[in-house]
């Protein structure tokens, strides 16, 4: 996180835990590095684009999330 600058979180459950997590097309870790009540993914306030795929495979869980400042927002993937 940058000093002065708004951050949210986002919460992803119900994935592969194995899966790995894009966001805004860069790779920032697995699902299970997110997916539980004190892991979450920080990321500045404002739209985001975000995608889950397992190792390997080409296709991919891709959703668009709006973070708010200060809020965690849950998204219970559709596996």
């Amino acid at each position: 996180p940058i000093p002065g600058r708004a951050y949210g979180a986002l919460r992803i459950t119900d994935a592969p835990r194995d899966a790995h997590v894009f966001a805004d097309g860069y790779y920032v870790g697995i699902v299970d590095d997110f997916d539980g009540v004190f892991q979450h993914l920080n990321l500045e306030a404002g739209p985001h684009r975000i995608e889950v795929r397992l190792p390997g495979d080409i296709d991919a869980i891709g959703f668009d999330v709006i973070i708010q400042p200060g809020r965690t927002i849950t998204y219970r993937a559709d596996w």
